[in-house]
């Protein structure tokens, strides 16, 4: 029997793929329009002219988003790093040494995680205040670590459970401890799943406004989202200076996604064949 072409589902994933780009393609051609262009009616969709003039503008009046830029890549570093290593250890404890709790423990951290970040803004900020973590950049880390933690357990978790347990039985009878047995054994095989989570918790970390807006006060500490949001004025809005911004503060991440990508994939995919 021949198989009819499947006009409907292509339909629909262009769609989606038109809807989902669509944003970020006009953004980065607004970053090569002149103002004329930007605010000409019918709409510009191709700039006219193709000028530079903004990003040689930005570096020359802006010069602070490189290091906004620097603050956010140091801060999505540090919050990976320890959200990993917890969440990692936690994952693995949840679904392999056999808690009574652990279902309930699943629960409650799943739980947590549904507290929108807004709400632990009066307590963190007071405690950040008390404790000199205001404008710090271990302040924020701890803050996105603690915030993106949920997330990383439940992903690693969920990989954990794909791996074989023989390894770690056998490793175990040789007389191996919990620690030992994760960092030599566990760690090497999860590395996918370890490198999908990483980079999902740096893109959150990335993005992250609002502990970054209250915690982060100073000019020289705030972080990309929050300085680029800073620049409209009261009767101003430069929608070119804005879309200029952007485009470099995504840069990085596009970048760090398009090197692991392989690791991104098969650290979300895993396990779906067993």
């Amino acid at each position: 029997m021949q198989k009819r072409p499947r006009y409907g589902l292509y339909a629909i994933v262009a769609l989606s793929v038109v809807i989902s780009f669509f944003p970020i393609v006009w953004l980065i051609l607004t970053s090569f329009k002149n103002t004329a262009g930007i605010y000409a009616w019918p709409p510009q969709y191709w700039p006219d002219p193709f000028t530079f003039e903004n990003y040689v503008s930005i570096f020359t009046n802006s010069p602070e988003l490189l290091r906004y830029i620097l603050n956010s890549f140091i801060v999505g570093v540090g919050a990976t790093a320890v959200t990993l290593l917890l969440g990692g250890m936690a994952a693995y404890a949840l679904s392999r040494l056999g808690l009574r709790f652990a279902g309930v423990l699943m629960v409650a951290i799943l739980a947590v995680s549904m507290f929108p970040p807004v709400s632990l803004l009066p307590s963190l900020f007071q405690n950040f205040l008390n404790f000199g973590l205001l404008n710090t950049y271990t302040g924020l880390v701890l803050a996105h670590a603690g915030l993106f933690l949920p997330f990383t357990v439940w992903m690693l978790a969920s990989y954990f459970a794909t791996l074989p347990v023989e390894i770690e039985e056998a490793a175990r009878m040789d007389g191996m401890g919990f620690l030992r047995i994760f960092l030599t054994i566990v760690l090497p095989l999860s590395w996918p799943g370890f490198v999908a989570t990483g980079l999902i918790v740096f893109i959150f970390s990335w993005n992250e406004f609002p502990l970054a807006l209250v915690l982060m006060t100073q000019n020289a500490m705030r972080t990309a989202p929050v300085g680029i949001s800073l620049y409209p004025g009261e009767y101003a809005f430069p929608w070119e200076t804005i879309s200029t911004a952007t485009v470099l503060a995504i840069i990085p991440v596009l970048v760090i996604t398009a090197i692991f990508q392989k690791q991104i994939v098969g650290g979300l995919t895993a396990g779906a064949g067993k």
